[in-house]
């Protein structure tokens, strides 16, 4: 009777385990893959979700609608270029400037009012008047006062009886006389003549009558 071969079961032995082992390891390899390749799976589908949802918010802008036709207008009618002839100017004269006048004087101090000029009768008017021939037959005389008003021409426009001759003929005669004939040039007043009333008289005496 042959005696076991311990070395045969002892290598059988050591071959299983070796076996075993490469097998554990070899599952573990795998899964360690299996693992790997799923979150490599994973990663790729997330991103490529990232990469559609990316893709999906990019909205194509709508396409802008075609311009309308331009609208046809009439073309200007022609119109003729006459050409734009310069004639040189000749320069402007030169600008003289007048000398400024030297200053006016200081006005004269205003010259002083005329003198008033008095009341002056004109001699040849002062006649005396005619002798009524009634008075002269009666023998009327005396002397009459009389107060006139002589305008600014000298001429009498008023005459009035003051004191009479005692005659009231010889009175209206000198009176009617006076303002007819006699003259005066009239007073001055600042140049200017002006009216003025005075007396005169006229003695009637027969002597002169005749």
């Amino acid at each position: 009777m042959e005696r076991p071969n311990h070395l045969k079961v002892e290598e059988k032995s050591a071959t299983s385990k070796a076996t075993s082992i490469a097998i554990v390891v070899a599952i573990h390899i795998a899964g360690i893959a299996g693992l790997v390749a799923a979150l490599a799976q994973g990663a790729l589908i997330k991103q490529l979700q990232e990469i559609k949802a990316s893709v999906d918010t990019q909205k194509i802008p709508p396409k802008a609608p075609p311009p309308p036709p331009p609208d046809l207008v009439k073309p200007p009618p022609p119109v003729a270029i006459v050409p734009d002839f310069q004639v040189a100017s000749a320069p402007p004269p030169p600008v003289t400037v007048a000398p400024k006048a030297p200053p006016a004087p200081p006005p004269a101090a205003a010259a002083p009012p005329p003198a008033n000029d008095p009341l002056r009768p004109i001699g040849r008017t002062h006649t005396l008047p005619p002798y009524p021939p009634i008075s002269v037959r009666l023998n009327e005389q005396g002397t009459t006062l009389m107060e006139v008003h002589i305008t600014n021409e000298g001429n009498v426009d008023d005459c009035k009886v003051v004191q009479t001759s005692s005659s009231d003929r010889l009175d209206a005669a000198a009176c009617d006389y006076v303002k007819s004939h006699w003259r005066w040039q009239p007073p001055t007043n600042k140049g200017q003549p002006v009216a003025v009333s005075t007396r005169v008289s006229v003695k009637w005496d027969l002597r002169d009558a005749k």
